[in-house]
Order: C-alpha cells, then structure tokens, then sequence
C-alpha cells in the first residue's frame, strides 16, 4: 500500500540516488505492485494531501536516469500512477490495471487527469476512470502502455538485463533523451536544441562511437576485400600436381576447384 512514507522514500531515493545510479528499477513483493493508496492511514490523516494528490511521484516523472517498472498482480489507483511514472513498463501475464475512483468518491486533481490521459489516452481513460474498466496485461500491451510481456518467473531477471543494457550506455544521452521526450510531450520547458548540441561535444560519447564505426568499417573492408581475393585464388588452385605427360607433349595443368 502507498503510504505517505513510501511515497517519501521512492522520492527520495530518485532525487538523491546512489552515486554512479544509471537506471531505476522500480519492484514489489508478491502479490501485487500496488494495491493503490493506504486508505487506514488516509482515514487517520489528511487524506487530500496523501490519495491522489497532484504532487505524488513528481520526482519520479522528473527523473535524471530512466526508470523500469516492473508490474505484476493488481496495480491500482495510485499504483497505476506510480507505474505511469516509469519510462519503461514490463508485467506479467496476470497483470491488472484499475483506477476505483468512482467506487472510492474520489474526485481526481486536474494533473492527475492530465497525467492519466497523457498516458492512456483520452477514450481509456474515461472507460477506466468513468466505467471502472480493468485492462489485463494484452490490453495494456495493446494500448502501448506496457512494452513487454513476460511470464512472472522470468520478469525479474528480464528486468535486471534490460536495466543492464541501458546503463551501459551513453549517461549524457540517456538523460538528454529522456528531458527532449519530456519537453515533446509538454512535461517540461527545456531546450531541446541545446541537449542535442551538447551529445556532438568533443570528447563526447557520441565522437568515439563515430570514431569506433569508421575505424570498423574500413577493418571490415578490408577484410572483405582479404577474403575475396583469397576465394578467388582458392578457386584456380590445381587440384593434383602439375606433370609433364610425355605421350601427349603437353603440359596437363589443374582444373578449378568446385
């Protein structure tokens, strides 16, 4: 359940993450990824500042390195939100999607709707928001909000290769990419011409990979180029030793290897 302090704490740990972090993987215990807001501590506090509230999973969506969901079981209300808040989202066949607004008397904040129809679209969002409709893990597949379906045993170590895979690229692009994306979809004011500018610096990722490619292709040239002359030698070797036949006073020389 989402509390007020495990809110806090996934906050805080993407605002101030461990130094060298290059991707978070956001993960939960069995059953589920979230069963949605702490409705006990709601009704022993102010529960307009903790169900729902405009500025839970703010840092997340604002993220200097990208995030990884990792889904399964029921993802609810404000566990939907806390998955939306992920770059990449990855569940498991069993995988439910819901918001109980409706069923709660909840009246969702105005960026909170916003975020919802940005993720979801204008036409799902009032189906699940309006008609309580739950998406199963095809249907968010199909709707582009998961990018992968994997069964539960293997969703872990999946997880943990892709989160792999991209921190072993470019940091600078990584998040210059994930700000332009932010600035495209009107999540941010940024420019987006002077994050692309700074990947071309000198010294930069981007030069030695260029670098890298053009010292490969010239190897790769050359070796193609190595081997066609090899094959075109290969194939007028003799295939038996050159002899003189007397009887016949001409020199009998090999014929072309299949």
């Amino acid at each position: 359940m989402l509390g007020r302090s495990t809110i806090s704490a996934i906050e805080a740990a993407v605002i101030d993450p461990p130094k060298g972090t290059r991707v978070i993987l956001l993960s939960a215990e069995q059953p589920d990824f979230s069963a949605g807001y702490d409705l006990r501590e709601a009704a022993g506090g102010d529960a307009e500042s903790l169900i729902a509230h405009e500025s839970n999973f703010a840092a997340l969506r604002h993220s200097g390195v990208p995030v990884i969901a990792m889904l399964h079981g029921n993802v609810i209300g404000g566990g939907l939100e806390l998955a939306l808040g992920a770059d990449v989202r990855i569940a498991s066949p069993e995988m439910k999607m819901s918001i109980p607004a409706n069923r709660l008397g909840l009246v969702y904040s105005l960026p909170g709707v916003r975020l919802l129809v940005a993720e979801l679209g204008e036409s799902m969002t009032r189906s699940m928001l309006l008609a309580g409709k739950v998406l199963d893990a095809n249907e968010a597949k199909s709707a582009g909000l998961i990018a992968e379906v994997v069964e539960l045993s293997e969703l872990h170590n999946y997880a943990l290769k892709l989160a792999e895979t991209m921190a072993s690229w470019s940091p600078e692009a990584t998040a210059g990419n994930r700000r332009v994306l932010d600035v495209a979809v009107g999540r941010v004011d940024d420019d987006a011409a002077a994050l692309r500018r700074a990947s071309f610096r000198p010294g930069g990722r981007l030069e030695g990979s260029i670098s890298r490619f053009a010292v490969e292709r010239v190897t790769r040239r050359d070796k193609v180029r190595q081997a066609v002359r090899d094959l075109a030698h290969r194939q007028w070797i003799p295939s038996r030793p050159r002899r003189i036949n007397p009887a016949l006073s001409h020199e009998e020389v090999g014929v072309p290897v299949p």
